[in-house]
């Protein structure tokens, strides 16, 4: 009886994983979320590896192998930080939409680096990452309506409303949080900063273009009705 209720659980836990990674917010195939979801969980263990390995004491005869291979470690973490920050979110928003994973991809490893410091501030990094992840969610809502319609006339698409709107949400927050960042920090950071300026014409652009499609489709949609009726 055990054994059965152990496998019906089994069952049920597996079933919640796939409708899950079945999620369009996340991905529009299981596995490529499933694959990006390995890769956030391999990221935060090479993190938390490097940076618990700076605090332990070693010995004298381990001193200098261990040193080389935690400044490797290091080096590592820090280039995949940065191409998680700057260049996967928007890879995986082409790939395999999903624009709510999209958007926590760059976060991710600044969250991380946040709470091992035991501090939250609004900082470059913390800027860039949510300006990236506005542009990928948006770029992962384009990127599901040319799969759908199979052109790049994206725009042919049944426009998902609920979608649009959290993504706009999500965009906005992002602006938002920009914004403050903008208001507060001091001029040599915002000069490290504009050269993602350029990023939100892409959002804007995207969310832009679906805005006024909805606006052209209810206008359209009035206009019938009144000449129906009249």
């Amino acid at each position: 009886m055990s054994t059965e209720t152990d496998d019906h659980r089994s069952l049920e836990v597996r079933a919640a994983v796939s409708a899950a990674l079945g999620h369009p917010l996340l991905g529009l195939e299981p596995r490529r979320t499933a694959f990006a979801g390995d890769y956030l969980l391999g990221l935060i263990a090479m993190f938390l590896a490097s940076y618990v390995g700076t605090g332990v004491p070693i010995g004298d005869a381990l001193r200098t192998p261990l040193t080389l291979g935690l400044d490797t470690l290091s080096l590592l973490v820090i280039a995949l930080v940065t191409a998680t920050i700057l260049l996967a979110p928007l890879c995986y928003a082409a790939w395999n939409g999903g624009p709510l994973l999209s958007f926590c991809l760059p976060l991710v490893p600044v969250a991380i680096g946040d709470a091992v410091a035991g501090r939250y501030v609004l900082d470059l990094d913390l800027a860039v990452a949510l300006t990236v992840g506005a542009s990928a969610a948006a770029l992962a809502l384009l990127s599901a309506d040319v799969r759908q319609v199979g052109s790049v006339r994206f725009w042919r698409a049944d426009i998902d409303e609920d979608r649009l709107l959290f993504v706009t949400a999500i965009a906005i927050v992002a602006a938002v949080g920009v914004g403050r960042f903008v208001g507060t920090a001091p001029s040599y950071v915002l000069e490290w900063y504009a050269p993602m300026g350029p990023v939100w014409l892409v959002t804007a652009a995207v969310l832009g273009s679906y805005w006024l499609d909805c606006a052209r489709s209810a206008w359209h949609a009035r206009t019938d009705r009144s000449a129906r009726e009249s």
